[in-house]
């Protein structure tokens, strides 16, 4: 439901907060002053087209905020999967932020939950949140797939066409696949060769975790090796053999200090460690030995080792660049010949499997189709009894729906709200031929029926909010009473908010709201200024309003009349809708 409505330089709008609470809502006013303002606000709200002709005079841009609580039911289920593809993140205390704005080149920014959004987003999630009905194009009822839905809620078809859409969607991923074998085998098969040779050329290389490193370290060492000789045997001889040569001197050094250590103690430290530097030169000299005889090496092995290089490199230039870089390509490889097979499988199979799904989706097709003519003809009649309730006695209501469709044209003719369309007919004069209800009706014609509807429908259909303008066009005081029931019936199960103009429908609201305009005589910018200020009624209010939409709010029977009407809703009221 919508909680809270903050409007803002929205033509003669400069300021104004709705609180609105659940059950029916009213909204009246003279005309001209105002009214169809919210109504432009809540069209706003729910994505439709603006102009920068709405943006107040003199201002830069105009805002519509709307604050709406969501509850449990298929509909906020439906809210909360399209908030969770928007990447909306959770909502505090089930409390969802709707914010347009629009400046006076009609430009739009949107926010959803606090977070910026397209004009789409806003229309995806405005069609489940509020429908409008009355002055304007924003009639639910009129789409499809509305009626699909609206047909399958008094049926108790919405799981079996739920169902439907989930296996209309298998069976056109199995088509899919199977037309994209078709008609890629032939790049798909360049592509599979190019991998394969891409994996068989990676595996065939062999190559050694370290080896590449290792082998560039040792063809360092063999392109150098006569330098790397002559400078391990210039150590050798300064350290081991030559006339003069470290180890001689270290072990006479340290003869000299032990023997002098035999009569200065303090000098025993001192033998013990030149004794341990001459063992360290021992064995140092021992490395380079042992890493000048590795340097004896048959001649052929650079060769070996360039070669394998070469190798390496010539691979890594195609699937690397790096070593890391070429086993990711080998792994990749293997994963992708390995789907190859896959999509290579047989085709008879994949195509047994899709004519399997589509069976699947035919017959359920078939099911939906046959309880949604057995449940037509007493939803129109339903519909029929609360038309006359409405004045509109001699309306016929009927629902036209195409056969099945099978065979081949299935999949590409369904839809996800079924296999062929529904098309809820009217006839509002005798005589007169049946035609699409959105091809026939006005706004008050069409307002009434999507009462009648919505009445029918009683608690399985979960709107958030409902709205209605013009519902009462071309209807007396005593079929307002009969609106001004049957709204405040459907009140129980929606928010519904009304524009209207009839006292006997008025007296039936919850929560009744006033918009008049208002004339500043002194401005900062000097002269006179107009503006229509939006407040709520109370008690006596609410009478004297009731009163002068009859005629006059100064006549007593006028004010005893409304207080009867309002008596007698509030009697009715106390029956289940909240409201005060």
């Amino acid at each position: 439901m919508l909680h809270t409505l903050f409007v803002r330089n929205l033509a003669l709008i400069d300021l104004a907060e709705i609180r609105l609470a659940e059950g029916l809502t009213v909204v009246s006013g003279e005309t001209g002053g105002g009214k169809s303002l919210l109504i432009t606000a809540l069209a706003l709200l729910r994505g439709e087209r603006a102009s920068g002709q709405l943006v107040r005079h003199g201002e830069r841009e105009l805002q519509v905020d709307g604050e709406f609580r969501l509850g449990d039911g298929e509909r906020s289920a439906v809210i909360a999967r399209i908030l969770e593809d928007l990447g909306i993140a959770a909502l505090e205390d089930e409390l969802l932020l709707v914010t347009r704005i629009v400046d006076r080149q009609g430009r739009t920014r949107v926010r959803i939950g606090g977070q910026p959004a397209t004009l789409a987003a806003l229309r995806r999630l405005g069609e489940v949140l509020l429908e409008i009905h009355g002055q304007g194009d924003t009639r639910a009822l009129m789409r499809p797939e509305i009626q699909c839905e609206t047909l399958d809620a008094f049926a108790g078809t919405a799981a079996l066409r739920r169902e439907f859409a989930v296996t209309l969607r298998s069976a056109r991923q199995l088509r899919e696949r199977l037309e994209a074998r078709r008609g890629s085998e032939r790049e798909l098969r360049q592509r599979l060769e190019f991998v394969r040779f891409q994996h068989e050329t990676i595996r065939a290389l062999e190559l050694g975790e370290g080896e590449l490193e290792a082998l560039e370290q040792e063809h360092q060492v063999l392109e150098n090796l006569e330098s790397v000789q002559q400078q391990l045997d210039v150590a050798l001889d300064l350290l081991q053999d030559g006339e003069q040569n470290a180890a001689d001197v270290f072990a006479r050094a340290t003869r000299a200090v032990e023997q002098a250590a035999a009569f200065d103690r303090r000098l025993e430290e001192v033998a013990a460690r030149l004794d341990e530097i001459a063992a360290l030169v021992a064995d140092v000299c021992r490395e380079l030995q042992s890493g000048r005889a590795r340097l004896d090496l048959d001649p052929a092995r650079l060769h070996e080792v360039a070669a394998r290089l070469d190798e390496i490199h010539g691979v890594l230039r195609r699937f690397g660049p790096t070593e890391a870089d070429l086993r990711r390509s080998g792994d990749a490889a293997a994963r992708e010949l390995a789907a190859a097979e896959e999509a290579f499988a047989d085709p008879d199979a994949l195509a047994a499997e899709l004519a399997a799904a589509t069976a699947a989706t035919a017959k359920l097709g078939d099911k939906l189709v046959r309880a949604r003519a057995k449940a037509a003809s007493p939803f129109c009649e339903r519909i029929r009894v609360e038309l006359r309730e409405l004045g509109m006695a001699h309306t016929e209501v009927r629902v036209a729906m195409a056969d099945a469709i099978t065979g081949d044209t299935l999949l590409d003719d369904a839809t996800e709200h079924g296999p062929g369309p529904v098309d809820i007919e009217v006839r509002i004069n005798p005589g007169e031929p049946f035609h699409s209800m959105r091809d026939t009706a006005s706004g008050g014609e069409l307002a009434r029926i999507v009462l009648a509807v919505k009445k029918t429908l009683a608690d399985q259909d979960r709107v958030p909010l409902l709205v209605l303008d013009e519902i009462d066009a071309e209807i007396g005081g005593r079929l307002g009473l009969a609106v001004g029931r049957m709204l405040h019936e459907v009140a129980r199960h929606h928010q519904v908010v009304i524009v209207t103009h009839l006292a006997p429908v008025a007296a039936w609201a919850q929560h009744h709201f006033l918009v008049h305009k208002h004339v500043d005589t002194e401005t900062d910018a000097g002269g006179e200024r107009t503006r229509s200020i939006v407040r709520q009624l109370t008690g006596k209010e609410v009478e004297r309003e009731l009163a002068a939409m009859a005629g006059d709010d100064g006549d007593d029977a006028a004010l005893k009349q409304a207080r009867r009407l309002v008596k007698k809703a509030r009697a009715i009221g106390e029956d289940g809708v909240a409201g005060g």
